[in-house]
């Protein structure tokens, strides 16, 4: 006969003066057992022994069952945040690619092509375009709808003050429609996140006042960061100066951008030129990522996107970006620049991120990190 598992099993007593029974219980498996119980193995072979729902439910509740499985990295990184891995793998890919004789000429070898000289080159200003329309779409439309809902309700009791009760259960009806019901495009926002108040409650419908400030503080950081390294530290930009400090130099006296060297006509060579554009993509990439994780976490507001057409038009515009943002940086990585000028551009695009979103944003209420829920 198979052995009971003890976990799932507990003593009860039918009389004194007789061994004690196991049988399968219906409450928790670590409840303690009486004084007088014995451990002892079963007297009749004739018991149907069956799992009960609770007993389940309570093993299902213990925290070593739930407790989500560890890396060594998971102490530091979000599961979205393993995406970063990508870049590497990209990297080395599109390098040995190149090494062994991927790199012949093709359209995307012309440092001319349409997707450098019209996307790369102005990397960070579609970037920015792209966040900040989808921040006005998603949250500025629905603050602006909240503040009319809570306009036209102050209205309401002031020119109606006998119906106050009344008009408060018609609010409250119509937010509790609000969130169990597909939305048009004319209606008020709703709430789908990880980090809400109980569903059904006037609060899970209000969108937080300060969440576009903290969004904006965010883009203006990563665009603060972006700007000392490629435009202006103090002078030339951050990779222009190690350029310069390597060994590098412009054909033209007095230049030392590289922009103004080459758009003077120019040869900017001769030190170590780390990769733009591997630190642009990726910066960009990595920005996007966390803005956007409610989507890489919780699965509930890609069904509620559909319902939402200005939303949706808005989150797939940053997809496709973000699409393209990789796919350059594979072709940079086959095309363009050293290993070493490579990985070092990885490195400063990587640096922000790790920085900001892996450390500081998680230990500091304001701008802290994007939060997990989204209105549509």
């Amino acid at each position: 006969m198979c052995q009971i598992p003890p976990l799932f099993i507990k003593e009860t007593m039918d009389e004194p003066s007789i061994h004690p029974r196991r049988t399968f219980a219906s409450d928790s498996p670590f409840a303690p057992s009486s004084p007088s119980t014995r451990d002892r193995a079963p007297e009749s072979p004739n018991l149907s022994p069956t799992l009960t729902h609770s007993t389940l439910q309570d093993l299902a509740n213990t925290p070593a069952n739930i407790r989500p499985p560890t890396t060594p990295l998971s102490v530091f990184l979000l599961p979205h945040q393993y995406l970063v891995f990508i870049f590497p793998v990209t990297l080395l890919f599109g390098s040995l690619f190149g090494y062994i004789g991927g790199d012949r000429p093709s359209y995307f070898s012309n440092k001319r092509n349409i997707f450098n000289m019209l996307f790369v080159k102005n990397g960070w200003g579609w970037t920015s375009i792209a966040f900040l329309v989808y921040i006005a779409v998603v949250f500025g439309k629905a603050l602006i709808h909240q503040q009319d809902d809570s306009y036209n309700s102050s209205t309401s009791r002031v020119a109606r003050p006998q119906e106050e009760d009344e008009s408060s259960n018609s609010n409250e009806s119509r937010t509790r429609t609000r969130l169990s019901t597909h939305l048009d495009q004319d209606q008020g926002p709703s709430m789908v996140g990880t980090n809400l108040p109980p569903a059904g409650s006037t609060a899970s419908a209000k969108v937080p006042s300060n969440v576009v400030v903290k969004a904006f503080v965010r883009w203006g950081l990563a665009t603060l960061y972006w700007w000392l390294i490629s435009q202006w530290f103090f002078g030339p930009g951050l990779f222009d100066r190690v350029f310069v400090m390597t060994g590098g130099s412009c054909s033209i006296d007095g230049q030392w951008s590289q922009y103004h060297c080459r758009r003077q006509g120019g040869n900017w060579a001769g030190g170590v030129d780390i990769s733009g554009h591997m630190f642009l993509l990726t910066h960009a990439w990595l920005f996007l990522m966390e803005e956007l994780s409610i989507f890489l976490n919780v699965p509930e507001a890609w069904t509620a996107l559909q319902n939402r057409r200005a939303a949706k038009y808005a989150v797939w515009g940053i997809l496709a970006l973000a699409g393209l943002w990789w796919w350059m940086l594979l072709m940079t990585s086959v095309y363009y620049h050293h290993l070493a000028e490579k990985l070092t551009g990885l490195f400063f695009g990587v640096l922000f991120w790790l920085g900001s979103y892996v450390t500081l944003y998680k230990v500091t209420p304001f701008p802290s990190m994007p939060d997990q829920a989204v209105v549509l």
